[in-house]
Formats: C-alpha cells, structure tokens, sequence
C-alpha cells in the first residue's frame, strides 16, 4: 500500500460515504462555506496519510469527527477568522438542513442564537442520529 494509509479506490469509498457528514459539521460550527470546503479538505487529507487502524467504520467515523470539530476550534481560535465579518446570510450545500426538513422552516437562523458546540451537537444529534454523549469533552 505504500507509504499512505489508503488505496486510491479506498479512499475515494471513505470520502463519498463521509464527505457530506464532514462538510457539514464544519459549517454548522463556523457558519461560513469556504472555511467548511476547507476544513472538508484538510480533514479528508489527514485521513488519507493517517497510519491509525479503525476498529471498524463508527471508530472511523468518530475519529473524523474529531478532526474536523478540532480544525474547526483551531479556526475560531485564529486571528483572520476572529476579524472576519461574517454575513448574514451564507449559502451552504445546495443539499441544505431546511431542504432536508420537512417542514421547511429556516432553523439557521436559530442555530446562529448558539454556540459553535451546541450546533454541532444539534446537527450530529438530529440529522446524524449520534447520541450527544460521543462527543462531550
């Protein structure tokens, strides 16, 4: 396999089946579309030269999970983000939550009422189906 963790197939597989939950996540912590494309990539890029076993497909999962809920605390911590307007109103996925809800109505502008962790609480509980616990501390 050489010197990266994945085959190029492999890794194709992981980054169709997680990219969505991923992209995701990143932006109901940051509520920005280029800092979630980013984060998207780079967590994707520290899957693919990761050297870890998974002990299966939810060990992996996680594992990616918490990549991407660091990389975006390491953003929120860094001065460019902290100076960054944002606007408000952001065009996210074109598979957005209020498309995915059958209700229709704008959630984002509640979400924005909280916190970083409380949304990606929120988003993973909701429309992840992850129990809360997986992801304190």
């Amino acid at each position: 396999m050489g010197k990266y963790a994945y085959s190029e197939t492999e890794f194709n597989e992981k980054y169709d089946k997680y990219f969505n939950l991923v992209y995701r996540t990143a932006y109901q912590y940051l509520f920005n579309v280029q800092f979630a494309e980013d984060i998207t990539q780079e967590a994707f890029v520290k899957l693919f030269i990761c050297s870890k076993r998974f002990n299966n497909d939810e060990h992996e999962k996680a594992w990616l999970l918490r990549v991407t809920i660091n990389l975006c605390k390491n953003i929120l911590k860094s001065k460019s983000y902290q100076n960054l307007e944002l606007k408000n109103e952001t065009v996210a996925y074109t598979n957005t939550f209020e498309e995915d809800s059958d209700n229709k109505i704008d959630i984002s502008s509640y979400l924005k009422q909280l916190n970083s962790e409380q949304r990606t609480a929120i988003y993973l509980f909701y429309f992840e189906g992850f129990s809360i616990k997986k992801f304190q501390g």
